[in-house]
């Protein structure tokens, strides 16, 4: 007769298990949130380029900063998306959009003026998030930005999946440079043509900091690695 397992060797190999499992799963985990993130960054980047293309085609111009979505931001009724230039004109009429005008410390906010909501990857709190008009898209995602009236340039803070966490620089948000030709660069790239922006080496791993500033370098880094997040 054959003879089966004892209750022993049953318990052993449930513990083997269970120690594998409790190794393994935070790894398996961390890969897979790192996977949906870059996959939303990705979709988001592609949104933004498209919006900023089409707003360039739509008043004929070949330099975003010759189009109304390219300067200070200028509303009759900003919670409405009532603007006449700059992202408070941009952003609600190039993407779709389920809240307008929403940074804020409260619980209508899209994006978080709080200080320490926001923390970099080593977990430094960081200050909230600034700038002229934010939106929450359709998908979820959070954008909006400023406008530097100095360089002509409008940077954009993007969070991937809006309020949700985990809410770090370089994990769910990201920065955008609006260069002059249309094409996006990482934070720092004062918006000129050939102006990459932070490199991907400088992506921050701590320090507290301005929310663009720790985000810097990372969508750079995303982008070298193939759309992918290996820090």
């Amino acid at each position: 007769m054959k003879k089966g397992f004892t209750l022993s060797e049953v318990l052993i190999t449930l513990g083997v298990v269970g120690v594998v499992a409790v190794l393994t799963i935070p790894g398996v985990m961390k890969n897979y949130q790192n996977r949906l993130y870059t996959a939303q960054l990705e979709k988001v980047y592609a949104q933004v380029s498209d919006a900023v293309q089409s707003v360039m085609n739509d008043e004929h111009v070949d330099n975003f900063y010759e189009t109304s979505a390219g300067g200070a931001t200028v509303c009759t009724n900003a919670d409405k998306g009532e603007c006449t230039s700059g992202l408070g004109y941009f952003l609600p009429r190039y993407f779709k959009t389920i809240k307008k005008n929403c940074l804020g410390s409260d619980s209508k906010a899209c994006m978080s003026s709080t200080q320490g909501f926001y923390k970099s990857v080593s977990g430094s709190n960081i200050a909230g998030a600034h700038g002229n008009y934010f939106v929450q898209t359709i998908t979820g995602a959070s954008i909006g930005g400023f406008y530097n009236a100095s360089n002509n340039c409008t940077s954009l803070i993007v969070d991937v999946n809006g309020m949700g966490e985990p809410n770090v620089a370089g994990r769910d948000v990201f920065t955008i440079d609006i260069r002059s030709n249309g094409t996006l660069a990482d934070y720092g790239s004062a918006c000129l043509p050939n102006n990459i922006g932070a490199t991907a080496a400088s992506c921050t791993s701590g320090g507290t900091m301005d929310l663009y500033s720790a985000a810097s370098g990372c969508l750079n880094n995303v982008i070298e690695a193939g759309w992918k997040m290996e820090y």
